[in-house]
């Protein structure tokens, strides 16, 4: 299991040439990964460009050739000598066509993108950021592989405009090897040894049971039990923060029942609504919108109010100051929709740990359907789905995702569909007068978690959901 602990930090000696170097690392990262973006992005639309292009090509001699075969088809079966003499002009003309356009192989977008490709992919990505920037040789293995993972997920969503490419900002922290850390103790001191070096002293607070806790943590990676990966530094507060990365053994030790499975249904009003399969009485109303929206309300009003004024301010300091504020208000808005879905995500586990569940089903749910959720706007969807999963994982706890298609439209008691059965938003009523819920109001994110908790529709990718099927 993959997992990250916070350890602030403070360098021991060569304080001020140390971080100094960290300053100038994180300088250079940040320009090299926006540029490294920029080469990819340049390099596969380049690629795309010549792809079509050499398609196009390959249609038109396909069309001219087929055109050609049925003159010769015609010439044959054509009696009369003029129309054979037209028939000849016609081939003759087509075949120079043919002949031009395959000598020609496509030339105009050879000229404008071949060389241009070739001399840009002289290079791997590892070495165009050798070449540009002048960083060690451990950073720039790590940033070829961060801007190479991050391009890969982006890719897609940019061009369908779901999304601008990704940049990298100031405040982005300083990506480390894991290689490179040395841990050690020495005057009962926790102190880890990195590159130039440079030797940090861990600073483990004073509150004593968070310091207790990184002790044992800090302990075990002595020990190797646990295993260092890739991390990153960062400036928090005039405060040296290392995001410790660590990959923890999996610990499956409490019993679970045998085909036990929570449902997750992700709603409006209540942002996440949990069940099981088993069961119809155990249930777990998770977070409230209303706490949600107050303050994520308030700092979308704010940012607004932030870009209006920017309009009117031509220069100067104060559009610096008002930029910085807005950047500022953004970082705010993520870490707080985070904090907020890691509170989700703990809850849904500790209910299926506690009620020791094999498995959680979650509905797989595409990018436009988020947008309509309120907890889930901004991509925070796939945060939470990704929290939950490394959470369950860490307790052995699997994560499935089902089709969504009618799960808040199907009666969990009897399975009946019918439309009309979920005339309000909150509330499930089952038309079917064999069932003993007929006519009785059931909450319908209770009825839609226990559907999501029953269902062995498993997908993968949003074409094969039925709604995509039918529609």
């Amino acid at each position: 299991m993959i997992t990250a602990r916070k350890v602030k930090l403070t360098i021991t000696e060569n304080r001020e040439d140390g971080y100094n170097f960290i300053h100038n690392e994180l300088r250079e990262q940040n320009q090299a990964l926006n540029m490294a973006m920029n080469h990819l992005y340049f390099n596969y639309v380049a690629r795309e460009k010549i792809k079509l292009a050499d398609e196009t090509h390959k249609i038109k001699l396909a069309e001219d050739q087929g055109y050609l075969d049925q003159k010769y088809t015609e010439l044959k079966e054509v009696k009369t000598d003029k129309k054979k003499q037209n028939i000849r002009k016609s081939i003759q003309a087509a075949k120079k066509r043919l002949e031009t356009l395959r000598k020609a192989e496509n030339k105009q977008v050879a000229e404008k993108f071949k060389e241009i490709i070739a001399a840009s992919e002289k290079t791997n990505l590892r070495d165009f950021i050798t070449d540009n920037f002048n960083l060690t040789s451990d950073t720039k293995d790590r940033l070829t592989q961060k801007v190479s993972a991050d391009f890969k997920n982006d890719i897609v969503d940019v061009l369908r405009g779901e999304r601008t490419l990704r940049r990298y900002k100031k405040g982005n922290p300083l990506y480390i090897r894991g290689r490179n850390l040395t841990f050690y103790i020495k005057d009962e001191e926790y102190y880890i040894k990195w590159m130039k070096s440079i030797v940090f002293k861990c600073v483990l607070g004073v509150k004593k049971q968070n310091s207790l806790e990184l002790q044992k943590t800090l302990d075990k990676v002595i020990e190797g039990k646990y295993k260092v990966c890739d991390s990153s530094i960062e400036f928090k507060q005039n405060s040296l923060i290392l995001n410790l990365t660590l990959n923890i053994p999996v610990c499956n030790s409490f019993d679970k029942v045998e085909g036990r499975v929570v449902g997750v249904d992700l709603g409006m009003k209540i942002p996440a609504y949990v069940t099981l399969n088993d069961s119809d009485y155990i249930r777990r109303a998770i977070g409230s919108i209303d706490d949600f929206l107050k303050v994520r309300t308030q700092m979308q009003s704010r940012r607004r109010n932030l870009q209006r004024a920017l309009k009117s301010t031509k220069g100067g300091k104060g559009r610096e100051k008002k930029l910085k504020a807005l950047n500022q208000f953004e970082v705010k808005e993520k870490n707080f929709a985070k904090t907020y879905n890691n509170f989700i995500s703990s809850n849904i586990v500790k209910f299926a740990s506690d009620n020791k569940a094999k498995q959680i089903n979650m509905e797989f749910l595409s990018l436009s359907e988020t947008q309509n959720k309120s907890v889930l706007r901004n991509w925070s969807y796939y945060q939470l789905q990704q929290m939950i999963e490394y959470k369950a994982n860490r307790v052995g706890i699997k994560v499935k995702y089902v089709d969504p298609y009618h799960t808040s439209q199907i009666c969990s008691k009897c399975g009946h569909y019918e439309e009309g059965q979920r005339e309000k938003q909150e509330v499930f009523i089952c038309k079917n007068p064999e069932c003993k819920n007929f006519n009785i109001e059931v909450n319908a994110d209770y009825n839609a978690s226990r559907n999501i908790a029953k269902s062995n529709k498993y997908i993968t990718k949003k074409e094969e959901s039925e709604y995509y099927k039918i529609n």
